[in-house]
């Protein structure tokens, strides 16, 4: 069983403009449903099989956040789970960016690099006896550099540190000018002709520290067992993501002050983690040090929360469990956060103009597309 459903994007349009933008989800919510009354155990094992996008962070989310509330039956081993978040980030990024996005840019997908990349992590995460790898510096550093020449190949035209040497719009514009690779070359054109779209003022989340998670999060979760529905960061819808993680790397501060929070921005900024992502797996960060992908926080006797840094943004857990059995769950997933319907998706389509419904369509997806839901996304039009 999963749990799927869409979004559903109308445009209301007037005068070759958008004038109100309006989000809606039929995904249900109906974790709590499901995993109350089951033991922990058996809800862990349970929640990675409900969604089909991100599982394994699902899963590391779920055993962090139940043994943080005291199910003694689980151990949450931070490490396996951070290591194991991270290789999902890296296969879906690589998704992301030569598949989804050729394809929403009518460009024909680039495969190839991506099945080498998923094969590699699946057969590198398990030894040949079947016992998984994530432990053995060894075997991970040595995936990071067969990833990181998939990736110079493929992605980047380039070794990975020397593309992450580029520090300005100009660099960039060259690197994009060269052509090697698809991403240049859709990134080129967005560039070119689209470097303003998706702009929203929609603030980044903040660093998901546990003490504004305390301050700011744990409230409201308690308060409201919609929040997972339309989540705040105290009260203000926040985009999550790449682009916030990355915002503090010269080469998007520098797409920041020239363009803002626009597409352009988010495909970069994904570009700067997955370089990032795969130097760090390899041993040769050029990062001081990679924050954890998986955190957790003992609340209340029997109540637990944990935070899990997806590909697509904040993941969070809440739990409560007595004696061995969920009471309580919620999940609040990244979708929730930029999907909002007065968040950064709404924000940035809203007065976007356009020259007619098959340009404005392709515009929309484009900017779905860089905010990166996990479920699919429907964009309708109407027009005055």
């Amino acid at each position: 069983m999963t749990i799927e459903g869409e979004l559903l994007v109308r445009l209301a349009c007037r005068e070759h403009r958008v004038r109100q933008v309006t989000v809606s989800s039929t995904r249900p919510l109906i974790a709590t449903r499901i995993l109350i009354g089951k033991t922990a155990v058996d809800a862990a094992a349970m929640v990675p099989k409900l969604f089909s996008i991100c599982g394994g962070a699902q899963g590391a989310a779920a055993a962090m956040a139940l043994a943080a509330a005291g199910a003694a039956s689980l151990e949450s081993e931070a490490g396996r789970h951070d290591r194991e978040v991270l290789l999902e980030c890296v296969q879906d990024t690589f998704w992301h960016l030569l598949i989804d996005w050729p394809n929403i840019m009518g460009h024909a997908p680039c495969a190839t690099p991506v099945t080498a990349a998923r094969f590699q992590i699946a057969s590198s995460s398990r030894a040949s006896d079947g016992r998984p790898q994530l432990h053995n510096g060894v075997a991970m550093r040595e995936l990071g550099m067969r990833l990181s020449g998939i990736a110079a190949q493929a992605v980047f035209g380039m070794p990975l540190a020397a593309w992450l040497a580029l520090a300005d719009v100009n660099a960039l514009r060259a690197w994009c000018a060269r052509g090697e690779t698809v991403p240049a070359k859709l990134l080129g054109h967005v560039l070119a002709d689209l470097s303003m779209l998706g702009r929203s003022t929609t603030p980044l989340m903040p660093a998901t520290q546990p003490a504004a998670l305390l301050r700011d999060i744990v409230p409201a979760l308690r308060a409201d067992p919609a929040f997972a529905r339309m989540p705040v960061w105290a009260g203000t819808p926040m985009e999550t993501g790449g682009l916030a993680r990355m915002r503090n790397v010269p080469l998007v501060m520098a797409l920041q002050a020239e363009f803002g929070n626009a597409v352009v921005t988010r495909i970069v900024a994904r570009l700067v983690e997955l370089a990032l992502l795969i130097l760090d797996l390899a041993g040769t960060p050029a990062r001081a040090a990679a924050p954890p992908h998986v955190a957790s926080i003992g609340l209340d006797a029997g109540e637990g929360l944990a935070s899990v840094e997806t590909a697509r943004g904040l993941l969070l857990h809440r739990a409560r469990v007595r004696e061995e059995c969920v009471i309580e769950y919620q999940i609040v997933a990244p979708t929730e956060w930029n999907f909002h319907p007065a968040g950064a998706l709404a924000s940035g389509l809203d007065d976007l103009a356009f020259d007619d419904e098959p340009a404005l369509l392709r515009a929309a997806r484009l900017v779905v597309h860089a905010l990166d839901p996990c479920v699919a996304c429907r964009v309708e039009a109407a027009h005055a």
